[in-house]
């Protein structure tokens, strides 16, 4: 299942090409979000290869909503994480696929079509990056720690206090975000990886992929939720450290 999942995010990713740098239309859906051809067209490839290989399965995606399948099995995808910086040529865009098994995330895969990057993960299996087998950073204290937020405006509307001390504890704080910032925290490249918000499609693949990697991955509240509406991702001593900034 991790292959195929793997397989299906890389064809997607090359639907999502097709219109990348290209002058397509934006419309806005009802909570004022952009979507394009592309978000549509690759999410319904992602649809007929999960179908065509396990008719049964349930399916939940952002754009089409959800196909109720009689197995317990529920794909979750976002065919296009990042649309803002699709739609604005940045290369930092990713698809998103998820697998979970009555209730709980089995698998999880973030593809990154323009850099050709993969990180992807399966529940007792290990996480890996284009195949090789990576892990979360070393790092003992949010000192000597590159953290990264989607959106530091909305932390900061949300948790004030927090973002106040950890913008003022942190080494270094960047925000190259959405799944992106997963994908380097499970790499090793940067240590910790925030959002305030998320929705199910977003969070669904994080948790496999961060806690295979040896990392932690919580809200931000530190409970251990995999489908919560916010996100925390780092190693088990920074994550110490976060709580007690929170």
């Amino acid at each position: 299942m991790l292959a195929f999942a793997e397989s299906v995010a890389i064809g997607a990713g090359k639907v999502t090409l097709e219109y990348f740098h290209k002058e397509i239309e934006i419309d806005r859906k009802d909570d004022d979000t952009p979507v394009t051809i592309a978000d549509r067209k690759t999410e319904e490839y992602i649809r007929e290869r999960v179908q065509n290989e396990f008719p049964t399965h349930s399916i939940l995606g952002e754009e089409e909503g959800e196909s109720q399948g009689k197995s317990p099995y529920r794909w979750i995808i976002d065919p296009i994480d990042g649309t803002q910086s699709f739609i604005r040529g940045v290369p930092l865009y990713t698809v998103l696929i998820a697998l979970e098994y009555e209730g709980e995330p089995q698998l999880g895969v973030i593809h990154v079509p323009p850099l050709r990057e993969t990180v992807s993960a399966a529940k007792d299996v290990g996480a890996f990056y284009n195949g090789t087998p990576c892990h979360v950073n070393s790092t003992e204290c949010l000192a000597d720690a590159w953290v990264q937020v989607t959106d530091y405006a909305e932390l900061s509307k949300r948790r004030p206090e927090f973002t106040k001390r950890l913008l003022a504890a942190s080494f270094s704080c960047r925000a190259w975000g959405d799944a992106y910032g997963y994908l380097l925290v499970a790499t090793g490249r940067v240590d910790v990886m925030i959002d305030p918000i998320m929705n199910i499609w977003d969070i669904a693949p994080l948790k496999p992929i961060i806690t295979e990697a040896d990392g932690v991955f919580t809200d931000l509240d530190g409970m251990d939720n995999a489908m919560g509406t916010s996100s925390l991702a780092c190693n088990s001593k920074l994550h110490k450290e976060l709580m007690e900034l929170i």
